[in-house]
């Protein structure tokens, strides 16, 4: 994701700055930092000094007694297709109206920024941000390499190498998804878990990965949870997903795809914190979500019930997860759904009946809980396909 205007006024350095004028350039691109604090001597455009999505610098000092001079030089930086200016306020503290309106009317973004806030710092926090974010996105098009390639071994250790360079005995991917994205908390959590040398986090997608590497694999929860408590004090709602844990690196490829797939279904099932070895039968049922096959099954387990219930209007579904979900408890099932013991027992017949399995309790189990996992993936698709 590009780094924009927009995203240094996120940065602490940038508390003290305002958006004088051209707010609506404020998404442009940043491809450079330049500085700038001499006169345009002519119309000549030396491109291979000012590049278009260059971030300048100035403190207008040699235009600030002279309009025509000042107005040349946003047009200047305006017609090179820079991404914006940040004025520091030591000898000006406005522009002229004049200006303001050009740059309202191109979209500039124009800057004011404390005196006291030396150039170099700008400079320096400003190429910071646009390096991260060129090997953010080089790293982005590695893991997109893990993920949808069929690579021989040698290259996904490559490529695992030059993405995590901290391999320990053991190793485990996380996926981490936020529910809203926020380029600055981002940035933060990021930030504090790689402070950690047994972390590698690697921006993906507005989401994070993070590699944990490690020699004992008692301390691979404990990581979790040190994990969790960063993400907690700087974002919202978020999930994390977590894989096997692997010693080969040619596996690499494999512990991402667990770490995403964890963090997908920890969205169906609606928790936080999920790891690929508790997931079950959905470690099955999930890849081959899109197939005619899982269509047919849900088909054949959970639609019956649900059009009964359509029709009759009443919740044999409702009664049959609960039952699943309390391991088959007759009493429990009633106590949560608040109703009659016989009531859940008729309910849980009925449902037996209408998918033909009435004389085998263990195969009624066995389809409805394949079923209505399936049921809890269909959802989430419909939900998507909302959006």
């Amino acid at each position: 994701m590009p780094v924009r205007v927009e995203d240094l006024l996120e940065l602490n350095l940038f508390d003290s700055a305002r958006v004088e004028a051209g707010e609506k350039g404020l998404k442009n691109e940043l491809k450079r930092v330049n500085f700038s604090d001499c006169p345009i001597l002519n119309d000549v455009i030396d491109h291979e000094i000012v590049i278009r999505g260059d971030f300048f610098i100035n403190s207008l000092y040699i235009v600030k007694d002279d309009y025509e001079e000042m107005k040349k030089l946003f047009e200047f930086y305006i017609n090179t297709g820079s991404a914006g200016v940040c004025i520091i306020d030591e000898y000006i503290s406005e522009i002229p109206e004049e200006i303001k309106k050009l740059a309202d009317s191109k979209s500039y973004p124009i800057l004011f920024i404390n005196k006291n806030i030396p150039y170099g710092e700008i400079i320096r926090t400003t190429t910071e941000m646009i390096l991260l974010e060129k090997i953010d996105t080089i790293s982005e098009m590695r893991i997109d390499k893990l993920l949808n390639e069929n690579l021989e071994d040698e290259e996904v250790i490559s490529l695992a190498m030059r993405i995590n360079g901290a391999f320990k005995n053991y190793y485990s991917a996380l996926y981490i998804s936020f529910a809203n994205f926020n380029k600055r908390n981002l940035t933060f959590i990021r930030n504090e878990i790689s402070n950690n040398y047994e972390f590698e986090a690697v921006q993906y997608k507005n989401n994070i990965i993070v590699i944990i590497n490690f020699n004992k694999q008692v301390m691979f929860n404990s990581y979790i949870k040190y994990i969790s408590e960063i993400i907690e004090k700087h974002s919202g709602e978020f999930r994390i997903g977590a894989s096997n844990i692997f010693t080969d690196k040619k596996d690499f490829n494999y512990s991402i795809r667990e770490a995403f797939n964890a963090t997908e279904i920890s969205e169906i099932i609606k928790e936080k914190i999920v790891h690929y070895k508790d997931l079950s039968v959905y470690k099955l049922i999930y890849p081959i979500k899109n197939e005619r096959i899982i269509e047919d099954y849900h088909s054949e387990t959970i639609e019956p019930l649900k059009e009964y219930d359509k029709y009759y209007n009443s919740n044999i579904l409702e009664t049959v997860e609960n039952f699943i979900e309390h391991d088959g408890d007759y009493k429990k099932t009633a106590s949560l759904l608040k109703q009659h013991e016989n009531t859940v027992r008729y309910r849980v017949l009925k449902a037996k009946k209408l998918l033909g399995l009435e004389d085998s309790h263990f195969k009624f189990i066995e389809q409805i809980s394949i079923g209505l996992k399936i049921d809890k993936i269909f959802m989430d698709k419909k939900r998507w396909d909302v959006y």
